[in-house]
């Protein structure tokens, strides 16, 4: 009987500890932040107000207290501190987030023995684009991204690893939640039609005019949560052949549980004004 009674005992001796995790600048909540308790067991997190309780153990502990976007921060609870304030600092380099290493978990960037790299839905749509590859232009270090034209829908041509082939194209795989896209260029055959294309004289139709047309241009920029772009080959070993030449990785956003709806609306006004107009002959 005396057996029996050592777990309600040892559970007993166990203490809660509540806190708060905010922003150190603004002292904004930040929800979601992770609480652990070193050398414990007690794992906690945070809610949309930023308050968190975990059940820790007897006499001094210390909490580990993480987020994404922030920097991870060790506080220390005393035997007779039943609740904790955490302050933490943003973190510019983002070590706490969480990259696709191309294989079928995920880990932390601080861990990562990969090169990737990340774009935003804020940093994608920080200015107006005709399509989602040219969002990307001057975003990804190393990429090479040209238009097709300027056509709306035209799309681009993406280059991760640079020319790898004489003959060949150099695309990258497309992976969008999870699901692998074609994003060929396809012909709309406007030439074929018109006959645009076998006409010689200069005042005729150009053979421009046939557009090359990619899929990955129906996606909403808006819709995208976030892009990873992996370039090493140990990255996009699950991938296959296919990942020859990089994978880009699309997620698109999604609800979550306890989050409010939020409505976004964007509206743009432009102003077109001549430049120079042709002048007319006076007469005096």
């Amino acid at each position: 009987m005396a057996l029996g009674l050592l777990p309600a005992i040892a559970g007993a001796q166990n203490r809660e500890v509540t806190g708060k995790v905010t922003r150190a600048i603004g002292d904004a909540p930040v929800a979601g932040a992770t609480v652990i308790e070193i050398g414990g067991q007690g794992v906690a997190q945070s809610g949309n107000d930023g308050t968190f309780r975990i059940s820790v153990g007897p006499g001094d502990v210390r909490l580990l207290v993480r987020a994404i976007g922030f920097q991870r921060k060790e506080v220390a609870a005393s035997a007779s501190t039943s609740s904790v304030s955490v302050a933490l600092d943003e973190d510019p380099f983002k070590l706490e987030a969480v990259v696709v290493t191309g294989q079928a978990t995920t880990l932390q960037r601080r861990n990562a023995t990969t090169a990737t790299v990340q774009v935003s839905s804020d940093e994608l749509n920080r200015a107006p684009a005709q399509a989602l590859e040219q969002s990307l232009q001057g975003k990804v270090p190393g990429a090479t991204i040209s238009m097709n034209s300027g056509a709306p829908g035209g799309g681009g041509q993406v280059q991760i690893r640079g020319a790898t082939s004489i003959l060949g194209q150099g695309q990258p795989l497309f992976v969008v939640d999870g699901v692998i896209i074609s994003n060929d260029a396809i012909s709309d055959g406007a030439n074929s039609v018109t006959g645009a294309g076998s006409r010689t004289s200069s005042a005729g139709i150009g053979s421009n005019q046939d557009a090359l047309v990619n899929r990955l241009a129906d996606l909403n920029p808006d819709e995208i949560e976030s892009i990873e772009v992996l370039k090493s080959a140990a990255a996009t070993a699950m991938y296959g052949s296919r990942a020859t030449n990089g994978v880009v990785v699309i997620r698109t956003k999604r609800g979550a549980p306890g989050t409010t709806p939020q409505f976004n609306l964007t509206s743009r006004i432009g102003r077109s004004v001549a430049y120079r107009l042709l002048g007319t002959r006076q007469f005096k």
